[in-house]
This record gives structure tokens, C-alpha cells and sequence, in this order.
């Protein structure tokens, strides 16, 4: 019986070498490109049911005199809010601006139950208040200490034992 025996060479170890490292970088370059056209496609974003309110207040806006409609619609296009005390002339680190302040909605946003916004009035971004895992990893790993201040008051115990 023969036995089948592979031996690799140093040239042969250095072309698997090669072709890995070529599949990998393929690999990488072909997530890169398709990465934009799953944010630009929709996959990410809004729901459809905030995308057709917002359009609808938006256009009630442009209008009317409707400041309700107004400021749903800023809402809707500004981006995550900010908060207010931090302005130009008011420094305040990434905690304070970012995660560390109760937010506050536009009654025609609480008006919609899809919204959950009503969950959300007055709360802020840090583990204890968010359902959202990007803010609350960001919370825990920036803001620990501010978090588990506001944490400990809304009577929540797992930062305690972390």
C-alpha cells in the first residue's frame, strides 16, 4: 500500500501564505463595497412607518402654520438629539452631549404608539433608560461613571455588581 504523504516546501508555504492573505483581502474589499449600498438601500434607517409620518408632518409644515407639524418634522431630520445646555459657547464633554441628559419629545411624535417615544420622554441614553444596544454599549464604555449615577437613582442595581 502506498501512503500518500504531502510535504510543503518553503516556496509552497509561501504561495498558501499568499493566496490566504488574497482571499482575505478580497474578502474585506467586497464587504467595504457593499457595506454603502446596505446603508443607502434602506437596511439601515428608519422604519417605513416613521419615514410616512415624518413625510406627512413635513409636508403639513410647508403648508400650514402648523407648529406642532413643525417640530415633528425638524425632529425627524436633525439627526440624534443633543443636548440643549451644550451649545457653542456651553462646553460639555461627550457624556454630558451625548448620552447624560433627559430627552424630550414633539407631541406629534407622541402622539404615534409606534413610536414608543412616550418610553422615552425624560429619559437618557445610558444603559438603564435605552433599548438601544449602540447606546447603551456607548454608555457603558464612555460614560460608566455618569451612567451609574443615573442608573443608581432610577433604582437600577446591575451596575453594582459589574
Amino acid at each position: 500500500s502506498h501512503r500518500l504523504s504531502v510535504t510543503f516546501s518553503a516556496k509552497n508555504r509561501v504561495r498558501l501564505c499568499r493566496a490566504k492573505f488574497s482571499v482575505a483581502m478580497a474578502l474585506r474589499f467586497l464587504l467595504l463595497g457593499f457595506a454603502p449600498s446596505l446603508v443607502l438601500g434602506g437596511f439601515f434607517g428608519p422604519p417605513k412607518f416613521v419615514t410616512e409620518a415624518c413625510e406627512k408632518w413635513c409636508k403639513e409644515a410647508s403648508t400650514s402654520e402648523d407648529v406642532d407639524a413643525e417640530e415633528a418634522c425638524k425632529a425627524c431630520h436633525n439627526g440624534p438629539q443633543t443636548n440643549p445646555k451644550c451649545t457653542e459657547g456651553a462646553p460639555c464633554d461627550y457624556c454630558e452631549k451625548e448620552i447624560v441628559f433627559p430627552r424630550h419629545y414633539p407631541k406629534l411624535w407622541k402622539e404615534v404608539a409606534e413610536f414608543k417615544s412616550d418610553k422615552l420622554e425624560g429619559k437618557t441614553r445610558c444603559w438603564c433608560d435605552t433599548g438601544c444596544p449602540v447606546y447603551k454599549s456607548k454608555s457603558w464604555l464612555f460614560c460608566y461613571k455618569e451612567c451609574s449615577e443615573v442608573c443608581k437613582e432610577a433604582g437600577d442595581i446591575l451596575h453594582e455588581y459589574v
